[in-house]
């Protein structure tokens, strides 16, 4: 037997039966004036026959009453990247007297339309997703009822959507170029899950630099699909006892970069050594780093959200917060051997 929710008429249904787009919907949901008399009735009668209920939260705020919520759905509660999103977040949003409701998948991506539509039933007045998984039709407006999308961390195709995202890429090829500047020819890359967008766009960085300085790129020193700082060490290893180890290492997530400092400060290699995010820890030992601000990516996905809710129809944007490139001392070294 279909949900309650499955059985819910949606903002496409009373489009489709009034022969309108759902824009035009939600404008006249909204007594906008660039909707025509003969249109406005032809919608409301459709919406008084299906029963379709608009989100009333989202109404209010669009009138300047701010009572709602915001759902984040989120990876987990252990990243410490996410949840300074969460925490950016929380601080925009409670400033517009709006409360935010954190869910999260427990790194299962499956979850995430499960994750998405408990909140939009929840009545929510906009919704961040930090997504994992690559299906993205759950986010559509036909199934989400009118309710504004924030993406925070990548876009997803097909969806015209309010998008936060770092420009890791950029700063990553800045810290390639680094490495070769101090003589490093041989640079290994470890990386996340391979089919993520995250990880992809980290290696374009990486990679853009070795073809700008004309360095082949070595296949053997790029190792992905490593979730775990175990899983990253035990990778290292591998890499630095092979006939031909790398120099210097990049770390491209911080759970990586956690294994590759445990193998540095074990002193049994020497190599240089770049990570992505930080914690007190490796910022107190002089890990180099390409450093995010999740705060600042957390305060713009909900002025995003807080815009999109008081103006409907403007245009998608897309937000870039700067990634950088910190020196410390570990991104420093030179290369032990002359010619490396």
């Amino acid at each position: 037997m279909p949900s309650s929710a499955e059985q819910r008429v949606t903002l496409r249904d009373v489009a489709t039966a009034a022969g309108v787009s759902t824009a035009t919907v939600t404008r006249t949901l909204q007594n906008s004036p660039r909707v025509e008399p003969d249109t406005r009735q032809r919608v409301m009668e459709q919406v008084r026959r299906l029963g379709y209920s608009p989100n009333p939260i989202a109404r209010d705020l669009r009138y300047g009453r701010r009572e709602g919520a915001v759902g984040l759905v989120t990876a987990g509660f252990t990243n410490l990247f996410q949840a300074g999103v969460a925490s950016g977040a929380e601080r925009e949003l409670r400033r517009a007297d709006l409360q935010l409701i954190i869910g999260s998948t427990d790194d299962t991506p499956e979850r995430e339309p499960e994750l998405a539509r408990a909140m939009i039933d929840r009545r929510v007045s906009a919704l961040l997703m930090m997504p994992d998984g690559d299906h993205r039709d759950f986010l559509a407006p036909e199934h989400t009822y009118g309710t504004p999308v924030v993406l925070v961390g990548r876009p997803a195709t097909g969806l015209a959507a309010d998008v936060v995202m770092t420009d890791d890429d950029q700063a990553v090829q800045q810290a390639t170029e680094h490495l070769i500047e101090l003589g490093h020819r041989r640079i290994a890359a470890l990386v996340g899950r391979l089919d993520s967008f995250r990880s992809a766009q980290r290696l374009s960085g990486h990679r853009a630099a070795l073809a700008r300085r004309r360095l082949p790129e070595d296949p053997h020193l790029t190792v992905g699909d490593l979730t775990t700082p175990a899983q990253a060490r035990d990778a290292l290893t591998r890499l630095l006892c092979s006939p031909s180890p790398p120099t210097a290492v990049l770390g491209l997530n911080l759970g990586i970069s956690t294994g590759i400092l445990i193998e540095r400060l074990a002193g049994h290699h020497t190599f240089a050594f770049i990570g992505l995010d930080e914690n007190e820890l490796s910022k107190g030992l002089g890990v180099s780093a390409v450093v995010r601000d999740p705060q600042e990516v957390g305060r713009q996905a909900a002025r995003l959200a807080i815009d999109r809710i008081a103006d409907p129809d403007r245009p998608p944007r897309t937000v870039t917060v700067p990634s950088t490139l910190v020196h410390r001392g570990t991104g420093e070294a030179k290369p032990a051997r002359s010619g490396a």
